[in-house]
């Protein structure tokens, strides 16, 4: 059946467009904005976040506001705590003037600023100028930039050595009626005003960054420089104890003064060189072990803090190269710990038996290892949180532990002894390098877990500060509940020449 064309158009439907209105630019822009501030917020409140470092309890491992001192008398690069007037060069034992006024009439220095790009400096009232290598060693610089991750604690929970960001568990208070002020204050419900009675205050919260070394439910207690948990030495792993280690001497760094020698030695098959010693005692006259002692004592100084250092390091490490001549037989590395003498006897390729480690005249390792001549090899010698340790060339060759299980007698400090040297040797010793460990000290009578041990609770940490010598920490204000903690400290991204992922 055929229809017409006026009912072909009745019966085709009708069909209505509706166009969607195209947004504006300007709103689109700031949709695109709002979301990134979302965005960022969001990750700035759950996943990382930026924080500045204010103060030097983590020094030199993080810095607060700080100068920046190279020594006049050696070349040595080092950090010293902002309000120090002076400083001691760890290298070289030199007094070094870092005040920020003039000796002459004590008036404040002035520079041209930045600093870094006038380089100039002078007092104004007595008119005497400053030269930058001077000048350069009394300015402050602000402190480390670092980058925390606060999503990694909802996974895993905290470890022993971790560096961590925390909320101070003592608060700043104002009081609402009479606005007295009470700093570092313990503050819980019910708390009054002990000025009015009141319990309305405004609390300040802070946050400070230390490194965790007690965990919940342990029994803790620094003992000679050292933690103990559970009456058991606590070792640090590999990372973290490399970057813990402080300088105490640097072969590359002369010094043009000194009052005490550097090197002791035994005898006159010596040669005490400007970067470098060399022994020859492969000649027929010689006979027997020729060593060189390092002549200062090693102490917990670190440079950072306007004092010496006050504790003798028993915990020290020793590296340098070494190029043996052919026909040369034993090299020999002494260290001393208090009444311990613990000795490395490496043979050379000519010579006959196997290296031992030998304690207070008793051997307690042996290896099959040989130094080949005429060429250099990288020497490590520690002894530390009581291991000793010799590594050549970056492979370990011995690993003794001479831990006797039990809690030590608390001494007021340690002695110790850096030797090196041979039998029928002859070799040049370069680049030679000495470190001392960190030493936890009891900073006074009555701080936590110096003294006496102190048991943490369930949901209790314990934090102490690298620059343990100036730290507010747990040793004086006790723990810091599981709540307070914001999280793991893992970069520093400024200044540019201190970044770094932090151990």
């Amino acid at each position: 059946m055929r229809c017409s064309v006026a009912e072909e158009k009745q019966t085709i439907p009708k069909v209505s467009y509706k166009v969607k209105k195209r947004k504006g630019r300007l709103r689109e822009n700031i949709e695109s904005i709002a979301i990134a501030v979302a965005i960022a917020f969001a990750i700035r409140y759950f996943v990382v976040e930026a924080f500045k470092i204010p103060t030097g309890s983590m020094a030199p491992t993080l810095l607060g506001e700080h100068k920046n001192v190279k020594c006049p008398n050696c070349g040595w690069f080092f950090y010293s705590d902002r309000q120090s007037e002076s400083a001691t060069c760890p290298n070289c034992q030199s007094e070094i003037s870092i005040s920020a006024y003039c000796e002459v009439c004590n008036n404040r220095i002035r520079y041209n600023w930045p600093a870094w790009l006038w380089r100039k400096g002078h007092c104004p009232r007595c008119q005497i100028t400053f030269a930058w290598s001077d000048l350069s060693n009394r300015i402050i610089h602000g402190g480390n930039r670092i980058v925390v991750n606060k999503f990694w604690y909802k996974f895993k929970n905290p470890q022993r050595w971790d560096v961590v960001v925390f909320v101070y568990p003592l608060y700043d208070l104002t009081c609402k009626n009479c606005s007295a002020k009470f700093s570092d204050t313990e503050w819980h419900e019910g708390f009054r005003c002990p000025r009015c009675g009141t319990t309305r205050f405004s609390k300040k919260k802070k946050n400070y960054i230390k490194r965790l070394v007690g965990l919940p439910g342990e029994k803790l207690q620094i003992v000679n420089g050292d933690i103990y948990i559970n009456d058991k030495i606590q070792r640090k792993p590999d990372s973290v104890q490399e970057a813990l280690w402080l300088p105490v001497y640097n072969s590359h760094y002369l010094a043009k003064e000194t009052d005490d020698p550097i090197w002791i030695t035994d005898s006159s098959a010596w040669k005490i060189n400007e970067k470098s010693v060399t022994l020859d005692n492969m000649s027929p006259g010689s006979s027997g072990t020729s060593l060189l002692t390092f002549g200062r004592g090693i102490t917990d100084q670190n440079g950072y803090n306007n004092r010496s250092g006050g504790n003798e390091m028993g915990d020290i490490k020793v590296n340098f190269d070494i190029t043996l001549v052919k026909g040369s037989q034993y090299l020999e590395l002494v260290l001393e710990k208090n009444n311990d003498v613990f000795t490395a006897v490496i043979p050379a390729n000519d010579a006959n038996g196997k290296g031992q480690l030998i304690k207070n005249g008793n051997v307690v390792l042996e290896a099959d290892s040989h130094l080949p001549a005429g060429q250099a090899h990288k020497i490590e010698f520690s002894n530390v949180d009581h291991i000793v340790s010799l590594s050549i060339d970056n492979a370990k060759i011995f690993m003794f532990d001479h831990d006797e299980g039990k809690l030590p007698e608390l001494r007021s400090f340690d002695t110790s002894r850096i030797r090196f040297g041979g039998n029928h040797v002859n070799a040049t010793f370069e680049n030679i390098e000495i470190f001392h460990d960190i030493y936890y000290t009891s900073l006074s009578p009555g701080t936590w877990g110096t003294l006496q041990p102190i048991q943490l609770g369930e949901k209790d940490y314990f934090m102490l500060g690298d620059n343990s010598r100036n730290s507010n920490d747990s040793r004086v204000w006790k723990f810091v509940p599981e709540k307070n903690i914001v999280g793991k400290a893992f970069f520093v991204f400024w200044p540019l020449n201190t970044i770094k992922f932090i151990k």
